[in-house]
């Protein structure tokens, strides 16, 4: 079984299949694995495919030849969205076959049409590349559909609005298979100098909002919306009508973590991103999410990644 599989669509978003196999080659490498078995690219025929641009590309084989993956990407087609949905019609039960063999989908750009098109997003948060977006919200009325975002989680179902939001969907998929290390190693070597507007730390907390509570779905949107304040938790019980306990209780029902920890997690990924720019001093990065005491702030920092701020952003 391969690690991750990548579906090139015809016509193809040729940088979209190159890019992603570039970065999960690399990443197989970095973990120590064979890269020529644990990423495969295939096509719905197995045949040669056409980039919008003319060019051709080979693959490694059909669809068919894979029944079971722990990582699928969808890359991009270019052109109309009802023929390419109808050109690879065959591969629709292919992609819901590997989702109920546990595989996680990243849909990039356009191919977000093939994972809609299944069925597996309907009533799950979703985006697209912004010019088909009328034509989304249109073909795929079930779907819960933000095409603000530029990436969505809906639990294992993944979807990215253009290229530069899926290079940082393929570095969080890449590092939830083969570990921090190496996305953070592939990230480095690879992508200096893409300056993203999107913050990969917002990916870990999608999956975490699909419980049905939606008084807790709103309480975590306002944490999200707080990161950089000091929060306290009685007051946000009272912002929405609760008590500290049933705030509490509801919340790790829902989410499967107290408030406490949640928040203490969201303000920890939100420092990692800054950290990783230059121009900001660790206590500037405290103060931007919300710690007003830079020696908790370290500490918190180092229980969740293991190594304390400064030496993180050393790495």
């Amino acid at each position: 079984m391969p690690d991750v599989v990548i579906f090139a669509p015809d016509p193809a978003v040729g940088m979209s299949v190159v890019l992603i196999a570039d970065l999960c080659w690399v990443a197989a490498t970095q973990a120590g694995g064979e890269p020529s078995r644990a990423v495969r690219v295939v096509s719905s025929g197995g045949d040669t495919i056409d980039t919008y641009s003319g060019i051709r590309m080979s693959v490694d084989g059909t669809i068919d030849d894979v029944d079971s993956a722990s990582l699928v990407f969808l890359s991009a087609f270019w052109g109309s969205s009802s023929d390419a949905v109808e050109r690879h019609r065959n591969v629709l039960p292919w992609i819901r076959r590997l989702v109920a063999g546990g595989a996680r989908v990243a849909a990039c750009s356009t191919g977000s049409f093939f994972l809609a098109a299944s069925g597996l997003l309907d009533g799950r948060v979703a985006t697209t590349y912004s010019p088909y977006a009328p034509t989304f919200r249109r073909r795929f009325p079930e779907v819960e559909f933000h095409p603000e975002r530029a990436i969505t989680d809906a639990g294992g179902l993944m979807c990215a609005d253009a290229i530069s939001s899926s290079l940082d969907l393929v570095i969080a998929c890449v590092g939830d298979l083969y570990g921090r290390e190496v996305a953070e190693h592939v990230a480095s070597e690879f992508l200096m100098g893409i300056r993203r507007s999107y913050t990969v730390a917002n990916l870990a907390f999608d999956g975490q909002k699909y419980h049905g509570d939606r008084l807790i779905l709103s309480v975590q949107r306002w944490f999200e919306r707080n990161v950089d304040k000091p929060v306290l938790l009685h007051r946000v019980a009272r912002e929405f009508g609760m008590s500290t306990r049933t705030l509490s209780r509801r919340f790790k029902s829902a989410t499967g973590e107290t408030p406490s920890r949640y928040l203490r997690r969201l303000r920890v990924e939100h420092a990692r991103e800054l950290l990783s720019e230059p121009g900001l001093s660790v206590g500037e990065v405290a103060r931007a999410v919300g710690y007003t005491d830079v020696a908790a702030f370290s500490s918190t920092f180092r229980d969740l990644t293991g190594v304390p701020p400064s030496r993180y952003r050393h790495r």
